[in-house]
């Protein structure tokens, strides 16, 4: 579902993101920059896979899992924004470099095979 709203100079604001999932992102953000989720918003990250509990040595922190990354991308794509962890730019660009290896290994290999012909 999609909300629209007219803005004061006659132009149209269309909302990409329901009212259900930008409470879930603003969860989302909230665990990425560590401050603290109303306890709604947390049952409902945890419910759903999102978030783990950490125990850390002042008290209880949260972490997204796997599934809560994906979602974190999905709607802020959704959203037209581009939140992303520094530690999920290294993880992109490892994993372009070794596919970028193993292409080159296949590449290779069929060259060498073909040779051998």
């Amino acid at each position: 579902m999609k909300y629209e709203y007219e803005l004061i100079d006659g132009s149209i604001l269309k909302m990409a993101l329901s009212k259900r999932q930008s409470k879930r992102l603003g969860a989302i953000i909230s665990v990425v920059f560590e401050e603290s989720l109303p306890q709604e918003a947390e049952k409902d990250l945890k419910v759903n896979g999102f978030m783990e509990t950490t125990n850390q040595a002042i008290g209880y922190g949260f972490k997204l899992t796997d599934k809560g990354l994906d979602e974190k991308n999905r709607l802020s794509t959704l959203c037209g924004i581009n939140i992303k962890y520094q530690s999920e730019e290294k993880y992109v660009k490892k994993t372009k470099e070794t596919e970028k290896a193993n292409e080159t290994e296949a590449t290779q290999e069929v060259v060498i095979g073909a040779s051998e012909i």
